[in-house]
């Protein structure tokens, strides 16, 4: 079952950038599935693969602003920089038993992902089609 779907509204135009997006959405259902059928064993692969995953598309993403001279790629980069630093934060806090819960984790994962693309990712749009 789909924790978090996948609705066009997440297509920003840009065939690789949304198969990206879309690999993050099954890797977020992933996790959720391995947290609600109890698999130890399978959670650290997990929150690596969502690591790995996106800290490849946001250097492809950022590549790509910057082959369209996109104006807001110092600020975007930045906030890339920020999420994955939150990203790393929160895996070794869950790797090492701390205090974040699974949910906690899951709830920012929806939210940075949904979020990031329709506010942030969204403004590349114009660009893509000039």
């Amino acid at each position: 079952m789909s924790f978090l779907s996948w609705h066009d509204r997440y297509l920003i135009g840009h065939a690789e950038v949304d198969a990206q997006h879309r690999k993050l959405f099954e890797l977020v259902n992933h996790f959720d599935d391995v947290v609600q059928m109890d698999m130890p064993d399978e959670l650290g692969r997990i929150l690596d693969d969502i690591l790995i995953c996106s800290s490849d598309h946001f250097r492809f993403e950022e590549a790509l602003m910057e082959e369209l001279r996109y104006p807001g790629l110092f600020e975007h980069r930045r906030q890339h920089q920020e999420l994955v630093e939150q990203l790393q934060q929160m895996v070794v806090r869950m790797k090492a038993g701390g205090h974040l819960s699974t949910r906690s984790f899951i709830r920012f994962l929806v939210d940075w992902l949904a979020n990031h693309i329709l506010r942030e990712d969204m403004m590349i749009r114009p660009y893509l089609k000039s």
